[in-house]
């Protein structure tokens, strides 16, 4: 994992904290005794005469939320009601995702943003962020807070931690609660809702991104909590058990910017246009995520994550870039241009006028500090 990485942090042999976490979940976690205490947390929670549900599972109809509803219904004994926030573009699989996941027995209450913000939300997030996706980031992470405290369901069930999973500070990746603090502190990029005002924003119209009251939530009792925490987390394992279920890959064979085809397939341009994003900022995107975590696993050398990375990420997105264009009202060279902004000067080549320089297909080039030597 690059250094670049936001938050991460190193041991003084030059080790990763998502390398050191990722042995320690192979050797320094007792994750028997673990697991009793989710049970016993479960059972605090679970409704005594069965008249609601136990728990809200946030879902996007991925292998992840998926296999969180499948194991707390099927192996817990828990009784979920799915949220989901509906991305600004849907795909057809991300569509046929959640219909899956009725038809294997779950309730699901969909929550679906006003457009018209959503589309200036997304600009704001493109064009001063450099985040394409910032409002769908936000909402997945508010509206089944909401959803709980509007049907008084205490226990909320998110999947892994991805301080933990990625890398990111010990008090962060050693927490097995995401709260308000959490959500303000990783997701929102230092830009708050409360700020839109200011771009002229009306509050009343962006309900669905905001989090309840503190008093809401005290009276409720709302408790969110890591399933990552409590067992071990393994995004091929849950794509393998949800697979053989009947869940859906990508039908065109690996999503843009990485080599896997189960990842990031409920929304247009979260799977390739938010990791080229990621990209020029930090020189890295998600085909070396998922290269990383394959390593830790042992199922890949870290040569062949090296030439998957160089392989599969860095190239501009086609698929669904014209969509995203024509949602928020932008042209090609409007596009570039804010991609220049956020782009990197220190990793990516650049000519004698300070202009970044791109190869005949239009990607960047990255400058060579000989890191895989």
């Amino acid at each position: 994992m690059p250094d670049t990485r936001p938050e991460i942090v190193f041991n003084e042999e030059g080790v990763c904290d998502a390398c050191l976490s990722a042995d320690r979940k192979e050797a320094g976690i007792d994750w028997d005794a673990r697991e009793r205490q989710f049970r016993e947390i479960l059972d605090r929670y679970r409704s005594k005469d069965g008249s609601k549900w136990d728990c809200i599972i946030p879902v996007s109809g991925g292998k992840d939320s998926c296999y969180q509803a499948y194991t707390l219904k099927y192996k817990y004994g828990m009784t979920p009601l799915c949220v989901n926030f509906v991305p600004c573009e849907m795909t057809d699989v991300g569509h046929k995702n959640l219909e899956f996941l009725r038809d294997l027995g779950f309730d699901l209450i969909q929550v679906g943003a006003n457009r018209k913000v959503y589309r200036e939300m997304s600009k704001i997030g493109f064009h001063k962020l450099g985040d394409c996706c910032w409002p769908e980031h936000i909402g997945i992470f508010t509206t089944p807070v909401q959803i709980a405290v509007q049907y008084n369901i205490p226990l909320i069930i998110w999947g892994e931690n991805s301080q933990l999973e990625y890398g990111g500070p010990a008090n962060a990746r050693e927490s097995q609660v995401l709260d308000r603090r959490w959500l303000e502190e990783y997701q929102m990029l230092g830009y708050r809702i409360s700020d839109l005002v200011h771009d002229g924003f009306d509050l009343k119209d962006l309900k669905v991104w905001q989090y309840p009251s503190d008093e809401d939530l005290r009276r409720v009792g709302v408790t969110g909590l890591f399933l990552g925490y409590f067992t071990k987390w393994d995004g091929r394992r849950n794509m393998e058990v949800m697979t053989e279920l009947g869940w859906h890959h990508n039908p065109g064979g690996p999503v843009e910017g990485t080599y896997t085809d189960y990842e990031n397939l409920d929304c247009k341009w979260v799977g390739g246009l938010h990791d080229y994003l990621k990209f020029v900022k930090y020189g890295y995107g998600r085909a070396t995520d998922n290269a990383c975590i394959d390593i830790r696993f042992g199922r890949i050398p870290r040569e062949e994550g090296l030439r998957l990375a160089k392989q599969w990420e860095g190239k501009i997105p086609h698929k669904y870039l014209p969509d995203f264009l024509r949602f928020i009202d932008c042209s090609m060279e409007e596009f570039m241009a804010t991609v220049d902004r956020f782009t990197n000067p220190y990793l990516f080549k650049r000519d004698d006028d300070g202009n970044f320089i791109r190869d005949q297909n239009g990607d960047l080039i990255k400058l060579d500090y000989g890191f895989e030597e």
